[in-house]
C-alpha cells in the first residue's frame, strides 16, 4: 500500500510540474496578460491530487496509521482523478480566454461536473454502504 500511495502522489506531482511549466511558457508569449486560473492550475492536482496520497503514504510509513486513510482515498482515486483532470481543464480554459480577453458562460460547466462527479461517488458510497450492512 506504501509505495501505491508513493507512485499515486508522485504522478500527481508530475503533473503539477508539467502543467506549471506549460502555464509559465504559456505565460511568456501572452505579450504580459496574465491570468490567475493560468498562473495556479498547477495547485489542483498538487492539493487534490498528490498530497492526500502523499500524506497517507507518510502515516503508512510512520506506522501510525492502521491503513484506513488510504484504504479510503485509493476507493475513490478514480473519483479523484475525474476532479483534478475536470477542475484542471477548466482552470487552464478560463486563463487561456482571460488573457485572450473574453470570457464564456459555458465554463460553469466544469466546476458543476465535478460537483455531479462528487454527488455520484457519494451515492454510490451510499448505496454501496446500504448493501454490506443488509448482509
Amino acid at each position: 500500500m506504501y509505495t501505491s500511495a508513493i507512485k499515486t502522489g508522485m504522478r500527481y506531482l508530475a503533473a503539477s510540474v508539467v502543467i506549471a511549466a506549460a502555464a509559465a511558457v504559456y505565460g511568456l508569449f501572452s505579450h504580459g496578460v496574465y491570468s490567475y486560473f493560468m498562473t495556479y492550475a498547477f495547485a489542483i492536482p498538487l492539493l487534490i491530487g498528490a498530497m492526500p496520497h502523499l500524506i497517507a503514504a507518510l502515516d503508512l510509513a510512520v506506522g501510525k496509521a492502521s491503513g484506513r486513510l488510504y484504504g479510503s482515498i485509493s476507493a475513490a482515486k478514480d473519483v479523484q482523478l475525474a476532479m483534478v483532470v475536470t477542475l484542471t481543464a477548466g482552470s487552464l480554459l478560463k486563463g487561456a480566454l482571460d488573457i485572450y480577453g473574453t470570457s464564456n458562460r459555458l465554463l460553469v460547466v466544469y466546476p458543476a461536473a465535478a460537483v455531479m462527479i462528487m454527488a455520484a461517488a457519494a451515492a454510490a458510497a451510499l448505496k454501496n454502504k446500504k448493501i454490506k450492512n443488509l448482509r
